[in-house]
């Protein structure tokens, strides 16, 4: 970062500030360790954290430490996307459980029931079950006038008829037989495609979650009801492509591929970050870096995460309802992936911030510690920075025990815990006795002939 001390700076800051009648030797030795110029020196633990952010300073290993930056930033929205693929193809009840709720989509059940009602209505007509009854009554032999008047009832008839299977379905759709159904439906249609993607069928060129079953569900319903011709309904597809217009040829034999990227692009991404970082000339301030533009890279997945669910969506002109609700229920896990990677790498980002070396952070924390040192109080200061640790604290936990916690939130209760974690480590500030700056002790005399 531009704002960043460097050590020269810290080492004429050390000069210009150290006591009279310090060693020459050891003015060296400190300089060596690299301090911030408008923060104290500190003790041990504040020299060790100071000597493990500092990181290669020659120019060839921060232009590494970016190339390494961007290409794990590339490849961690790809990774994320590939392992959640690879979740999905290779563990079955993954996928199961992410359909399973599509069940109970209004739009799912509607087009679901619609598929069935019409399905069997059809089958029905097939039948022609109202032109038997006419023709029954013709043979009874019934008076010309009654057999007119109850053929005109026929239609009629077969609204009834229509209305009883509504009913059925309706009831059949709100039964826990439903999610049976619907479970070995997709379970089929699981197996068939991992088969595809293996390259085990050639002659499969689309997937459909089929759920014919449904139609003999309401057949035997029927059946025990005593309705005699419900035995003649024929077996008819109640089907939902979800492949659509595209050939599933096309993924043929990718399934190693994708087992393979969803393993270690993952990794791979990772390793790049974390070797970015240690070799950053402020590994504090690397961290910072990596964390925002991998905040940053995820934020570009959503983006085009919405973009292709749209494409998919233009591409299913007799269903897009249907598309959109299995597009947006299948990307659920990764899309919570994404938002909890935001967030974390965005808290990251701005606590690592506020305790790097950026001008900026130094000034802020400069400030918080001249606020806190206010208290001239020794045993008040003592008890303003415990407070502040148990509020750092109890920051640190509610941010860590929420759900689903937003990203303006997760900051917020980060960069307060930062803060407060600043004024419960301060140093106490120890003024000394007025005039005892000006007093020389006689064995404290120097050059002084005896």
């Amino acid at each position: 970062m531009a704002d960043e001390v460097g050590p020269e700076q810290q080492s004429s800051a050390e000069s210009a500030t150290a006591p009279l009648g310090t060693p020459a030797g050891s003015m060296t030795a400190t300089a060596e360790i690299p301090t911030t110029a408008s923060e104290p020196a500190g003790n041990g633990v504040a020299r060790f954290a100071r000597a493990v952010d500092q990181g290669p300073r020659a120019k060839p290993w921060h232009v590494v430490s970016i190339v390494l930056l961007v290409l794990g930033c590339v490849l961690a929205p790809i990774g994320v996307t590939a392992s959640w693929a690879k979740n999905l193809v290779v563990n079955q009840d993954a996928y199961l459980a992410a359909v399973g709720p599509l069940i109970t989509d209004p739009v799912i059940v509607d087009a679901a029931e619609t598929k069935l009602v019409t399905a069997i209505d059809d089958a029905i007509t097939n039948l022609q079950i109202a032109d038997k009854i006419g023709d029954e009554l013709t043979k009874l032999g019934l008076p010309p006038k009654l057999a007119s008047l109850a053929t005109g009832y026929l239609a009629t008839f077969r609204a009834d008829i229509t209305n009883a299977i509504t009913n059925m379905v309706d009831k059949l759709m709100t039964s826990p037989k439903l999610a049976t159904i619907w479970n070995d439906a997709n379970a089929a249609a699981h197996t068939k495609f991992v088969q595809v993607m293996q390259g085990q069928d050639g002659r499969l060129h689309t997937i459909n979650v089929d759920i014919s079953s449904a139609v003999a569900a309401v057949q035997q319903k029927l059946e025990s009801a005593g309705v005699s011709w419900a035995s003649d309904i024929p077996a008819v597809p109640v089907v939902f492509d979800i492949s659509q217009n595209a050939d599933v040829q096309m993924i043929a034999g990718y399934y190693d591929l994708l087992v393979n990227l969803g393993t270690w692009l993952p990794i791979i991404a990772a390793v790049l970050l974390l070797l970015s970082i240690l070799i950053a000339p402020s590994r504090i301030g690397g961290l910072s870096k990596a964390a925002g533009w991998l905040a940053f890279s995820m934020v570009v997945l959503t983006l085009g995460l919405v973009i292709a669910r749209q494409w998919l969506i233009s591409k299913a002109p007799t269903q897009p309802q249907v598309t959109e609700a299995f597009t947006r229920q299948l990307t659920v896990d990764l899309q919570d992936t994404v938002r909890l990677i935001v967030v974390v790498a965005a808290v990251i980002c701005v606590v690592a911030w506020l305790f790097g070396r950026s001008r900026s952070a130094v000034g802020l924390r400069t400030s918080v510690r001249g606020l806190a040192n206010r208290v001239q109080n020794s045993t008040w200061n003592i008890v303003v920075r415990v407070v502040a640790g148990l509020v750092a604290l109890t920051l640190v936990l509610v941010l860590v025990s929420l759900d689903n916690p937003g990203i303006v939130l997760a900051l917020v209760l980060a960069l307060l815990a930062g803060l407060f974690a600043i004024v419960a480590a301060s140093p106490q500030r120890t003024e000394p006795p007025i005039g005892q700056h000006a007093e020389v002790g006689a064995d404290d005399k120097v050059g002084v002939p005896g």
